[in-house]
């Protein structure tokens, strides 16, 4: 499952190559203007800059949001189109605008309360303050990765809420842990990589692709198990996901590609 995720994970980002450009446009100037506002904010009261940053996080999802339903086209092996971007903002920027707030909110809480807890260990040497200092950042840890899935569980099952991806974001995470755990990495190492290229590519509409792939082939394991209730109760036997079986179809359609198609997609 893995390899067939890489694998059309590129495909994805090669095929949709400049659209993904274009798109990461809007976040690059949200992302902007932001630098510019808290910068501003750097001197003010710091109910300011908390301000500031709750309010540039919250735009900055609202953005991300609305490529959503794009990410979910791509990876459904459809045509992505900057129609279904402006559309999909029109109903998707109160969850957008809702998450951002919820994570820099958050954010801000544990950062005070790490701080806090550290000055309050260096000041007794008593390693009592230290322990929830480390709780704390373990918590903002789980937290990072269960809610990379977020979005694409908004925009794969049309059923769920804020609240319902709010929970199910964990769910995913604590069923496949080592899973999300790889995922992570994977997207930091994308982000890291958007640094290079000034957020251009793979950015902020590349990762949500690869976390919308990601999601969509790993949920064919519960539409496996729901085929199956005999197996739902035994981890054993719910590890043992016949993955070649459940991604024939998607292999078919994605088709062999070979490095020339690559270079040379007209032929």
């Amino acid at each position: 499952m893995i390899s067939f995720f890489l694998k059309k994970n590129f495909c994805d980002g090669w095929d949709n190559l400049f659209f993904i450009v274009a798109s990461n446009l809007f976040p690059i100037i949200v992302v902007a203007a932001g630098f510019f506002g808290i910068r501003y904010a750097a001197d003010k009261p710091f109910v300011i800059q908390a301000l500031s940053i709750i309010l540039f996080t919250g735009i900055l999802m609202m953005v991300v949001f609305a490529f959503g339903a794009n990410a979910a086209k791509i990876a459904n092996f459809d045509t992505p189109s900057f129609g279904a971007f402006f559309r999909c903002f029109s109903y998707s920027w109160k969850v957008g605008l809702l998450f951002g707030i919820m994570i820099s909110t958050g954010l801000l809480i544990a950062k005070l309360g790490i701080l806090y807890y550290l000055n309050m260990f260096g000041a007794s040497q008593n390693i009592i303050w230290f322990l929830p200092a480390a709780l704390l950042c373990w918590f903002v840890i789980v937290c990072a990765i269960a809610f990379q899935w977020f979005i694409p569980l908004y925009f794969l099952q049309e059923t769920n809420n804020f609240s319902k991806c709010f929970k199910k974001s964990f769910i995913i995470f604590f069923d496949n842990p080592l899973f999300s755990i790889g995922m992570f990495i994977h997207n930091v190492l994308l982000f890291t990589l958007s640094l290079c290229f000034v957020l251009l590519l793979p950015g902020f509409s590349g990762i949500t692709i690869s976390s919308m792939n990601a999601l969509r082939l790993r949920l064919y394991k519960y539409d496996w198990i729901e085929e199956h209730p005999e197996i739902a109760n035994s981890r054993v036997k719910r590890s043992k996901v016949p993955w070649d079986e459940l991604l024939a179809d998607d292999k078919e359609s994605l088709g062999p590609r070979k490095i020339s198609s690559f270079l040379f997609p007209w032929r």
